[in-house]
């Protein structure tokens, strides 16, 4: 019996690389997120004795494969129960509901700590997970926000800026936050002033050594002094989202294992861990809550729409000009490493116009070798959807639009050859 509820389990548990894994069908409520998950009735025989042992058999499966889990990692601000909402803003209800709907979906709410670890290679997770991030310091986190994550017991993490953390105004103690650290709080750093990207610019024109002590100093001294309050502080939350190529350069030299953006977009293992995806939830805009939690239609990165359904095409679209990698009606193992493209015989080819698109990840990174005209997407994990549709659209010399578009088929049951395509 224990062999075939471990099937039913697994079965249950499938994954369209990991990012497609959908929640028990449910009605959704697109203004409150009141949502009613369907449970099939499963009738087991029980064996006496056997509760126990079941129940470890349920946990066992909850985690799955490194790359088959995708993180949503959602960004707040400030709360309210009566002041008017607005992106910064959100009403202190409405941040209950969005809780409430995380545990009635599923959705495992991890830690900052368990997180790192996914990401080192040190632990693995659900297919589907949710990571709360706190950022300035604001004083509604610790009076409306800090009591529903005690009541739920979700982790959570404070993005503090130092010079906004004295108990004037608005905004948190020292104490507050280390109360909250009892309760769950991680302390990551979100700079020292919260600089606006004109102050950066501005400094960035005087020369790279006046830009270089700007970093020490926003992103070192918030380290070290964030550190020196509440302990170790090892990620850096860009103010604004604003990010350079000089920040990137420095900042593992201060201690940061991760730094996180305002793009939104699920999270995997392959992820850049110094320019990390969140999903901003504004006070009002419900569609980015949405959006982060809808682990049925999550791309890789920025959510970007292929304007095709996977297996959609019809059947008389001809076939691509060119050689290519599934081939149209082809079947393959889900740990198939590649799709390309080889566009060496296209005549009038402006190659540095090329671009793919794959249904269920929008526009893909594909790596384009100029001197061989292939076009090339390395697969950041095992796909599982039934049917892959890849567009690759280009300009001629004379600037006018071409595509071409192909479907192929992925059997879930096919051996896998690789062991694990994600280090």
């Amino acid at each position: 019996m224990k062999a075939l509820l471990r099937v039913l389990l697994m079965t249950m548990g499938t994954v369209v690389c990991a990012q497609e894994f959908a929640p028990l069908p449910m009605e959704l409520d697109p203004l409150t997120l009141d949502a009613v998950p369907y449970e099939p009735v499963v009738e087991v025989e029980e064996e006496a004795g056997d509760n126990e042992d079941f129940a470890d058999e349920v946990s066992e499966v909850l985690d799955v494969p490194r790359d088959q889990t995708r993180v949503a990692v959602l960004g707040y601000h400030n709360f309210s129960k009566k002041a008017p909402v607005s992106q910064m803003l959100l009403r202190t209800s409405e941040f209950r509901e969005q809780m409430e709907y995380l545990r009635r979906a599923g959705i495992t709410v991890i830690s900052m700590k368990e997180f790192l670890e996914w990401r080192l290679g040190t632990r693995t997770l659900p297919a589907r997970c949710a990571l709360i991030t706190l950022d300035d310091g604001w004083k509604s986190v610790y009076t409306d926000a800090f009591p529903i994550l005690k009541e739920y017991g979700y982790p959570f993490t404070l993005f503090l800026y130092t010079k906004y953390l004295s108990g004037r105004g608005d905004s948190l103690t020292p104490a507050q936050v280390k109360e909250m650290q009892a309760h769950g709080a991680t302390v990551g750093s979100h700079s020292v002033s919260h600089l606006y990207p004109s102050s950066w610019k501005k400094t960035e024109k005087q020369g790279p050594e006046a830009y270089a002590a700007l970093i020490d100093a926003e992103l070192g001294e918030s380290q070290k002094k964030l550190s020196e309050m509440f302990g170790p502080v090892n990620t850096y939350c860009f103010p604004g989202g604003y990010v350079t190529p000089g920040m990137i350069e420095r900042i593992s030299g201060y201690g940061y294992a991760a730094a996180f953006t305002v793009l939104p977009g699920k999270v995997t293992v392959s992820e850049d861990p110094l320019q990390i995806h969140r999903y901003m939830i504004f006070g009002n805009d419900g569609s980015v809550f949405r959006r982060a939690v809808d682990f049925r239609a999550s791309q890789l990165g920025t959510s970007v729409a292929t304007g095709a359904s996977p297996g959609t095409l019809a059947p008389d679209i001809p076939v691509p000009p060119f050689p290519v990698s599934p081939q149209p009606q082809e079947t393959v193992a889900p740990d198939f490493p590649s799709i390309t493209a080889y566009m060496n015989g296209v005549s009038g080819l402006d190659i540095t116009t090329v671009q793919m698109k794959v249904s269920g990840f929008g526009v893909v990174p594909a790596k384009v070798d100029e001197a061989t005209r292939t076009v090339q997407w390395v697969l950041p994990c095992r796909i599982y959807m039934p049917n892959i549709s890849a567009h690759v659209t280009w300009k001629d010399n004379n600037g006018k639009a071409r595509k071409a578009e192909w479907s192929f088929n992925v059997d879930p049951n096919a051996p896998i050859q690789t062991e694990n395509p994600i280090p």
